[in-house]
C-alpha cells in the first residue's frame, strides 16, 4: 500500500488528538497568523490554511495521543 498525503482536515484531526497547552501561540509565531485566528482554526470555526495545517502536523508529529498519555499516567500511578 502506498503512502498518501494527509489533507488539511486530517492534519487538524491528527493535531487535535495530540494538542498541548501553548500550541496555539507556538503555531501563531511559526506561521505569522494571530493567536486568535489559530485558536479559531483549531476550534473549527475557520477553514484550515495549508501552511497552518502543515505546521500543526509538524509540531505534533512525534507526540503521543492524549488518550495514550492518560493510559500511561494510570500505569505509573499504580
Amino acid at each position: 500500500m502506498s503512502k498518501r498525503k494527509l489533507n488539511r482536515t486530517a492534519k487538524q484531526a491528527f493535531f487535535s488528538a495530540r494538542q498541548r497547552q501553548g500550541d496555539a501561540a507556538r503555531l501563531a509565531e511559526a506561521t505569522g497568523y494571530s493567536v486568535s485566528h489559530v485558536s479559531n482554526v483549531i476550534a473549527g470555526r475557520r477553514n484550515v490554511p495549508q501552511i497552518l495545517a502543515n505546521e500543526m502536523y509538524n509540531i505534533s508529529r512525534r507526540r503521543l495521543k492524549n488518550s495514550e498519555l492518560d493510559k500511561r499516567e494510570i500505569v505509573f500511578i499504580w
